[in-house]
């Protein structure tokens, strides 16, 4: 009975199958030279039947019953195709090859090539579950989803990055600027800023990025300057047969909207410096051209604008692109609340009310044009011009050692400092990149880049006045330096250059694919002159003044006439001869030259790995004639690094199965200190006065990566991380001994940072159509816990004695609990769209500055660090798609408004009469920035 029973249903399943037919193919990516396209929508229209493209962009609708059909393929971003009477014939299989892209293209057949998007958050992911190596990418669609406006907000959404308040780049793994590097499209970016080794980030519109990628760990074909991370953003450029769109965003602030906002006077809406000289070559001659009086506005309103599009050509089976995008974005925030500072005797040094107006615009224009040849080879030119410019005036009130010591219930004095600060800088990126297949086997890469950086300060203008509050009478300053004006240029050339050769091995034996030998060199060469003149005005006892109009009252032609007051540069007045308008400067040029190779190769369909040298030869010298010293005196030597590097690194990745996967990555970095981290130029502030120290030591860092990977589909992933890094002779920026508030840079030994990684993408709901409607509802989080230790040691090598307060502490900026979460709603209909995210980032507290001053004799002594109080925000995004060509975009940010606090507690042990109680918090700086709305339309053509 069992056998007949089985014969019958074999029979019947037979002729089931017999009567069904198949259709089957290939998606390919025109917009990427043919190449296979993953997870693209195949379905029968009318019918539930369909399926999704796999990795290689097959596949195969199974079991159809005989009949016509219109077959449809669809992709987010792409024109929709549809293949009419597509007749399917039992027991045969029908074959369909679709080319899909920006706009519907005839069938061909093509030859395929394995690549990846760049763009959407599932390519990235796809990318990253393939290397050998660790990686970490965002993408434009993740971008514009969690309301990202530059790569700075983007690399901040990535696990165990964060951003500091009161610092202008990013900290990853608890390693701040001079460890980290950041690249464009591969190839080096110098800084626009004197201060730090990296570009800001938020120069880089999302407008102008395709993605952004963290490279945590060490390859060998990064410069070996890196133990945090390397950042390259990789430039957008046309995906498709050309398009053109406008777009426009008004935004207010909640704290700056209707304040009456201070804006210097001379400086203008647009942006534009105009005039980055010294205005005067007599000090008997007062002719500057603006006034110390600032202006007033009122209803500060933000507002972004932006035009992108390109097209293309084809030349025969050629093509041309082009792209560009022109972008210009202005902000205004307002800040109010404390600037207090410790001094040495366990009392104030100054306790002052701050209210501070920022104005910022930048600039941007890249233009992209690539032109791809039928064989996959494509030589690109890529330039971009960005013009930023913030404006600045604080205003400073309260009690400051040296000016109100005397204060007294009966005859109380305060001192109000006003300073207006405007910078501006410049940069000019010109790339050319090439890549060309030579054989089967052998492939070409190449590029380089001319980047120039011209960054201005002219006439930051600072004022100090003593008030008698029971008089209401204001006096300028008398001391040197209390009144300035302060003149500033840089200038910066770096050249870069890449040759890589990478010889396949196996050729087209699939199961080796990521086998492949690498050689290549690396050169580059970086050129900066720094000067600075400041004017100063030398009051020989207190002059009163306006402070509502104080060049009528005191700051002009006539009052210098009378002797009120001289003016003075820092090298004097000229009485002894000198010219007293030659700047002080530094001059900083480093020049590197790279060898490599490495060697990738897949021992088995599961175990894979990379091997890989790099060596170095380094030069850097500075030499400086500065306030504080001169390589001018042949008893003083230029800061000078001549070394060679050995760098090498290994990645090594183990699939459990095709979703489960291990790697495991080493290396050996090293980190140099940065040109004004050694340039012994003093750079003053209200609170905290900066120099360099000319003798740091290099770096080396030893670093030790494991992480694992689950795919549970191709856009969800739980991936945990662990890693060490050991640093032999880590720089830190420390609090030096004495009553001025100076900051400078040390060798503090070594330290020791570990921490562990968790990232997590799930799809909580997901729900379709056979119309092409989808709902999904997407969770993501990112967490990282980290710690970090160094032994605090005075090294004698850089000639700076320091008595730390701590005998060990954390690195400066670490984290240790740094949190990221978003919650995200798509909507998509067939021309429409909804796309809604929650975005939850905190920052635990972290140190800003390590404690100096200790004494042998009270261990524990002398100044604490100063901390950054931990900071929680969230966002709400908002991105609507009325149809094809119109959008709009409604967002909330930083709707928690934290404060941003840098606080220092008193430490009095040894203190004889100490004002202030042993453990009091004091408040070094506090603000709020503001709760920020927009809306904004897009259109495009």
């Amino acid at each position: 009975m069992k056998t007949t029973i089985k014969a019958l249903f074999f029979f019947l399943t037979s002729i089931s199958i017999a009567q069904t037919g198949s259709i089957v193919g290939k998606l390919t990516d025109t917009e990427y030279n043919n190449e296979p396209l993953p997870f693209a929508n195949v379905f029968l229209k009318g019918t539930s039947k369909g399926i999704t493209s796999d990795i290689d962009g097959l596949y195969s609708l199974e079991n159809v019953n005989p009949g016509t059909y219109t077959v449809v393929y669809s992709y987010i971003g792409y024109e929709t195709v549809e293949i009419p009477d597509v007749k399917v014939i039992a027991e045969k299989v029908a074959n369909i090859d679709v080319p899909m892209g920006a706009s519907a293209a005839a069938l061909d057949e093509v030859v395929i090539k394995t690549t990846t998007r760049r763009e959407s958050a599932v390519a990235l992911l796809l990318e990253q579950k393939k290397a050998v190596g660790i990686s970490q990418s965002i993408g434009a669609d993740d971008l514009a989803r969690k309301g990202v406006g530059d790569a700075e907000g983007a690399v901040t959404k990535v696990t165990g990055v964060k951003k500091q308040a009161g610092i202008k780049n990013v900290f990853v793994r608890g390693l701040g600027d001079r460890y980290n590097s950041t690249t464009l499209n591969g190839l080096p970016l110098p800084s626009e800023d004197p201060e730090y080794k990296n570009i800001s980030l938020d120069f880089f519109a999302s407008d102008a990025i395709e993605s952004v990628g963290i490279n945590k760990t060490f390859s060998v074909p990064l410069y070996g300057d890196v133990a945090g991370a390397n950042i390259d953003i990789v430039s957008k450029e046309l995906h498709g047969p050309g398009s053109l769109q406008f777009s426009i965003s008004p935004e207010v602030n909640s704290r700056a909207i209707d304040k009456q906002f201070l804006t210097m006077d001379n400086a203008r809406y647009i942006g534009n410096i105009h005039e980055t000289h010294l205005p005067i070559t007599n000090l008997g001659v007062h002719s500057f051209d603006n006034s110390f009086k600032p202006n007033t506005q009122n209803a500060q309103l933000n507002s972004s604008y932006s035009l992108l599009g390109g097209t293309r050509f084809d030349i025969g089976k050629n093509r041309l692109s082009l792209y560009f995008v022109g972008n210009l974005d202005n902000n205004y925030e307002y800040h109010q609340g404390a600037s207090d500072r410790i001094n040495a005797a366990g009392g104030f040094n100054q306790q002052l009310q701050k209210t501070e107006y920022n104005y910022n615009i930048s600039k941007l224009a890249m233009a992209n044009v690539k032109f791809h040849f039928q064989e996959g080879d494509y030589i690109a030119v890529n330039s971009m011009f960005i013009k930023s410019n913030s404006q600045s005036i604080a205003d400073y009130y309260g009690l400051k050692a040296g000016l109100t010591e005397n204060d007294e219930p009966e005859n109380p004095v305060r001192a109000f400092i006003r300073r207006q600060q405007e910078n501006e800088n410049n940069l000019f990126v010109n790339q050319i990149l090439t890549s060309l297949i030579l054989s089967e086997n052998l492939s070409l890469e190449a590029g380089a880049s001319y980047n120039t950086i011209r960054g201005y300060e002219p006439d930051r203008r600072t004022n100090t006045y003593v008030i008698d509050v029971n008089t209401d009478v204001a006096r300028a300053a008398s001391g040197s330096a209390l009144n300035n004006r302060f003149y500033s240029n840089l200038e910066e050339n770096d050249l870069a250059g890449k040759l890589y050769l990478d010889y396949a091995l196996n050729g087209k034996n699939e199961t080796s694919k990521n086998s492949r030998i690498r050689l290549g060199y690396n050169y580059r060469n970086t050129d900066r002159t720094f000067n600075y003149t400041q004017i100063n005005y030398i009051f020989d006892r207190p002059a009163v003044v306006d402070i509502d109009n104080p060049d009528t009252s005191l700051f002009n032609q006539e009052s210098l006439n009378n002797g009120i007051f001289r003016l003075t540069t820092n090298r004097g007045d000229g009485r002894d001869g000198k010219n007293p308008f030659i700047p002080f400067s530094y001059e900083g040029n480093r020049t590197i030259h790279s060898g490599l190779g490495e060697i990738s190769y897949d021992f088995s369909e599961r175990f894979s790995g990379n091997i890989g040298l790099r060596y170095e030869k380094l030069k850097q010298e500075v030499n400086f004639d500065t306030n504080l010293a001169t390589t001018n005196d042949p008893n003083t030597d230029p800061s000078l690094i001549d070394e060679n590097f050995v760098l090498p690194s290994f990645s090594l990745k183990y699939n459990f199965t095709e979703n489960s996967i291990a790697r495991l990555a080493g290396s050996k970095t090293y980190t140099i200190p940065q040109f004004k981290e050694v340039a012994p130029f003093l750079y003053e502030d209200i609170s905290f006065n900066s120099f360099g120290n000319p003798d740091l030591l290099t770096a080396d860092n030893y670093n030790l990566d494991l992480k694992y990977e689950y795919y549970f589909s191709r856009n969800e992933i739980l991936a945990i991380t662990g890693f060490y890094k050991n640093i032999k002779n880590a720089i830190n920026r420390i609090e030096v001994n004495s009553a001025a508030g100076e900051l400078s840079y040390v060798n503090t030994g070594d330290a020791n940072v570990a921490g562990i990684e968790l990232e997590l993408r799930k799809d909580i709901l997901k729900l379709s159509n056979d119309s092409g409607s989808e709902k999904t509802l997407t969770f993501g989080l990112n967490a990282s816990y980290l710690y970090s230790n160094q032994k605090l040691e005075d090294v004698p090598t850089d000639n700076l004695s320091v008595r730390f307060t701590n005998k060990e502490d954390e690195l400066e900026g670490s984290s240790p609990f740094i949190l990221g979460s978003d919650l995200t709603l798509n909507i998509k209909n067939e021309n429409s769209a909804i796309t809604s995210s929650v975005v939850f980032n905190y920052n635990s507290k972290s140190i800003y500055s390590l404690g100096t001053g200790g004494d042998d004799a009270n261990p524990g002594s002398g100044k604490n660090n100063i901390m950054l109080a931990a900071i929680p925000t969230l966002d709400f995004i908002n991105k609507i798609a009325i149809n094809k060509n119109f959008g709009i975009k409604l967002n909330i940010k930083n709707i928690l408004d934290p404060e941003y606090k840098l606080t220092q507690e008193v430490n009095n042990i040894g203190v004889p009469n100490a004002t202030l109680p042993n453990g009091q918090e004091v408040p070094v700086e506090t603000y709020k920035r503001g709760v920020s709305f927009s809306a904004g339309v897009t259109y495009s053509f």
